[in-house]
């Protein structure tokens, strides 16, 4: 099976309240449960950064309504290629909120990954990107390196 990753930024055509993200992921999850689509989604006030990994098809099924999607404006696309394996095996969609803690380690991973502490993923490069996400999922994946 070929695999393939995506990643792309967007911004949300209207303010989203967190509960409306969740329930959105909710149903999502089910959906990349059953097509082997794995990634994060990584977001702060309206601006969504996500990797998306999974058989070819199905992604660029998946990308295909995300750009469709009335709730999505500026999507672009920063990376897209085929991989030897997954990154975000963990995760059928891992949601993380910037916002909710803003501790020195993601502080100084926004810094590694870019131009500035405040989250522009608009401004990444495609291998800033992946870097940042990977790290992050780093992060949620230790909970005691998130609280200091």
């Amino acid at each position: 099976m070929q695999l393939t990753r995506i990643i792309y930024a967007s911004v949300a055509s209207a303010d989203l309240e967190y509960d409306e993200v969740t329930s959105i992921l909710r149903s999502a999850t089910t959906r990349n449960e059953a097509q082997g689509i794995t990634g994060i989604l990584c977001f702060s006030d309206d601006v969504f950064l996500q990797v998306l990994e999974g058989p070819r098809s199905d992604v660029n099924q998946l990308y295909n309504m995300i750009i469709r999607d009335p709730r999505h404006k500026k999507v672009e696309l920063l990376s897209a290629g085929e991989i030897d394996q997954r990154d975000f095996a963990d995760w059928s969609m891992k949601l993380i909120s910037w916002d909710c803690q803003p501790t020195a380690q993601r502080r100084a991973l926004l810094l590694r990954h870019s131009r500035t502490t405040a989250f522009e993923p608009f401004g990444m490069t495609a291998r800033q990107a992946h870097g940042f996400l990977c790290e992050l999922a780093e992060l949620e994946r230790r909970p005691s390196l998130v609280a200091a």
